[in-house]
């Protein structure tokens, strides 16, 4: 098998190379956690990659030293994958992109490290500059239950805002059609019949949720972001794409739709911090319109005392207007919900990482929160925590 190419790198590239083996044993361990429960069965491609990778030493001293100092560990090498497949897209004629559009079967680790040898800058550049930004409209099928859930009682317009929106296609929920099913039969669609984004997600577990009946009215689509994507432009579109795992056909088709309706009219989406810049942004939505904050896999790129300022901040308005705040990430990010029971996890390890999505709601000054659900963290599938609803 072709060996990644050490030669060609300074030691300013390599930031001289990581001497503890225990950290690249930790990486090795991340990228076989990534093959075993969100590759397998679902992007071939990746799966093989990530195990092939996870026993090269020295490429994973590559990616260990091109990872940003202050990049989050956990998320390295999904980083790694977006950075070289934002390679890929822009060299189409290379061996490993027919292997990644699905037109060669062969072992994609040999043209991979040739990839990385002809594109070790730029994938360095990647890794230093970018960040993960996978907006996947999937998680509109997890998403739309919440919302309807959340706002049941609620009549006044509604304003949604999005921590880490990216491009904020998910920002668009009101205008994708979306099939809920169990045992593949129909339980309930939502959304526009001609809407060309179209999403399919199965209920799992005892309970059904509550399903909702009609669209929702949305006033206005905002969103903070370090580096929102401005889906006019088709440099930052890539990068969504490249965020985007090979060898899954309806994820780039429906990632293309999202894009074309978010044209149509491009959401608020402000440059900023999280932690820092959420308190101003959220003070500028009306007190007439209800406000629904949102966050899918987004609070995981977010240390644990940014995270409890982010709570902090929301909690501080919800005591003096009516809002909710729902998350769809990993439990361990939102300890302030009361987790699912281990059993539940455990039964769906292998289906992509369980993902949790809960609902903290302020109505007159009184706070409830919710676990609601645990999903597949793009939307394919959803077990419905709640047992008083459905």
């Amino acid at each position: 098998m072709l060996r990644f190419d050490r030669q060609h790198l300074t030691q300013s590239d390599t930031l001289e190379f990581v001497s503890e083996r225990t950290a690249i044993e930790e990486l090795s361990d991340l990228f076989l956690f990534l093959a075993d429960n969100d590759f397998a069965g679902y992007s071939p491609t990746y799966e093989q990659l990530a195990r092939s990778i996870s026993a090269d030493t020295k490429l994973l001293e590559f990616v260990e030293s091109s990872a940003h100092p202050n990049a989050r560990r956990g998320r390295v090498p999904v980083l790694f994958f977006a950075a070289t497949h934002d390679r890929i897209l822009a060299n189409p004629g290379c061996e490993i992109a027919a292997v990644y559009r699905g037109e060669s079967d062969a072992d994609p680790m040999t043209s991979f490290l040739e990839l990385i040898n002809q594109e070790r800058g730029a994938i360095i550049e990647n890794m230093r500059t970018r960040s993960v930004q996978t907006n996947e409209v999937g998680r509109s099928a997890a998403l739309a239950l919440a919302f309807g859930r959340a706002t049941q009682d609620v009549s006044d317009s509604l304003t949604l805002f999005e921590i880490g929106p990216s491009a904020g296609l998910n920002l668009f929920i009101d205008r994708f059609h979306i099939d809920y099913t169990r045992n593949d039969k129909a339980l309930a669609s939502l959304g526009p019949d001609d809407s060309t984004v179209r999403l399919r997600c199965e209920v799992r577990g005892p309970n059904t949720p509550p399903l909702p009946t009609v669209g929702f009215e949305l006033k206005a689509r905002n969103g903070l972001d370090p580096m929102p994507i401005d889906v006019r432009s088709n440099a930052e579109c890539r990068w969504l794409q490249a965020c985007v795992w090979p060898g899954i056909p309806d994820r780039p088709q429906r990632l293309s739709a999202a894009l074309d309706i978010a044209r149509q009219s491009p959401p608020r989406l402000i440059a900023g911090d999280a932690v820092t810049d959420l308190a101003v942004s959220l003070d500028e939505i009306p007190e007439s319109d209800h406000l629904v904050v949102f966050s899918t896999w987004a609070l995981a790129y977010i240390n644990a005392d940014g995270r409890q300022t982010v709570l902090d901040t929301i909690d501080q308005r919800g005591a003096n207007r009516d809002l909710d705040f729902i998350t769809f990430e990993e439990p361990r990010f939102t300890p302030w919900v009361q987790p699912a029971e281990a059993g539940v996890f455990e039964h769906y390890l292998g289906e992509g990482t369980p993902t949790q999505l809960s609902l903290r709601s302020w109505r007159g000054g009184v706070c409830t929160t919710t676990a609601l659900a645990i999903a597949h963290p793009h939307g394919r599938w959803i077990h419905w925590l709640e047992e008083n609803h459905g």
